[in-house]
């Protein structure tokens, strides 16, 4: 019985660090996805309109990769955490960082849904909930190499 604990433990700290690679990835795609949103935000207030064709393009594709991306990273870092710790909230701030993000990655899919139909409202607040997952994943990168270190 030992042997397979030591085990568990071992492999679970190669997926601590299989996670936070996993997630600063996916936090390399939200901050490219930021550049090609504020990219297209600049030409539309230049009154170029939607001249770039491949930048939205590019953007809409990688959008949902990226927040499903970001879902599987948080639940895949609940889930180990509770299989090490047994409790998830033995890094408060993380797991709370983590959730806030998650959440504004649902809340962008959401919105980008409904920019579809052109109110410029919903484009406005679906471009501010991004800066702000993009400051958050700082943050956590910042949290999740201390919890590694």
């Amino acid at each position: 019985m030992e042997l397979s604990g030591e085990l568990s433990k071992e492999i679970i700290m190669y997926l601590r660090y299989v996670h936070g690679s996993f997630n600063l990835t996916v936090a390399l795609l939200v901050f490219y996805q930021l550049k090609l949103g504020l990219g297209i935000k600049k030409a539309r207030a230049r009154g170029a309109g939607a001249t770039d064709v491949r930048k939205i393009k590019k953007h809409r594709q990688m959008g949902p990769i990226a927040v499903a991306a970001g879902l599987l990273g948080f639940t895949a870092g609940t889930t180990l955490i509770m299989l090490d710790k047994g409790n998830v909230l033995v890094y408060p701030l993380h797991f709370v960082t983590g959730g806030l993000i998650a959440l504004g990655l649902a809340f962008t899919f959401i919105l980008s849904r409904k920019m579809l139909s052109g109110d410029a409202s919903v484009r406005t607040l679906h471009g501010k909930v991004g800066i702000g997952i993009a400051t958050l994943y700082v943050f956590q990168v910042f949290m999740g190499i201390g919890i590694l270190l």
